[in-house]
This record gives structure tokens, C-alpha cells and sequence, in this order.
């Protein structure tokens, strides 16, 4: 199995950044930032979205984000910058 260490996200937003919404892209997870980067101004041309404004970024990965539940959370600055985080979920094990 391929070490995932990177995460593609795209977000679409109203001229004035009030209302932002995820953008589904193809392949949301790189084997590492620059690849990720690279693919990102493709992927942006590509999102076929009406929003007026589109942002994406590309944030590294810990591989236990991956074997591990965890939330994306994501907001996008006045001046546009996007900015990614995880939350990684605690692992709930069952006992008897």
C-alpha cells in the first residue's frame, strides 16, 4: 500500500467570501505535497464550479490521520488564504 502524505482540498466561495463550500476533486490524497501542488491549478480549472471564487490548498498528512477517523476542518481568510486542519477522532475500543 502507497504512504499517503498529502491532502488536496477545494473550496468554492460568493464574490465576498460569505458562504464557501467544499469542491469535490477526483484525487483528494497525494503521496506528498509538491505532487499535490503541482495537480492543484489543474484540479481548480477543472472543478466546473460556478462559484466566483475558487481556492485549494494541499496540507501534509501524518499517516495516522489516515488509520484513524478524523475531521477536516477548513475556513478561508478575508484576504483568501485557505487553511486546512484535522482533527483526529480518539479510538474508541470495546470491552466486556
Amino acid at each position: 500500500m502507497e504512504h499517503v502524505a498529502a491532502f488536496m482540498l477545494l473550496v468554492g466561495c460568493s464574490g465576498d467570501i460569505s458562504v464557501c463550500k467544499e469542491i469535490p476533486v477526483p484525487v483528494a490524497a497525494y503521496e506528498n505535497v509538491s505532487e499535490c501542488r503541482k495537480e492543484l491549478p489543474l484540479q481548480i480549472r477543472l472543478s466546473g464550479t460556478a462559484d466566483k471564487r475558487v481556492f485549494g490548498a494541499c496540507k501534509e498528512v501524518s499517516e495516522d490521520v489516515f488509520e484513524q477517523s478524523a475531521t477536516v476542518d477548513w475556513a478561508v481568510s478575508r484576504n483568501g488564504q485557505l487553511s486546512i486542519t484535522f482533527d483526529a477522532e480518539p479510538s474508541l475500543v470495546a470491552s466486556r
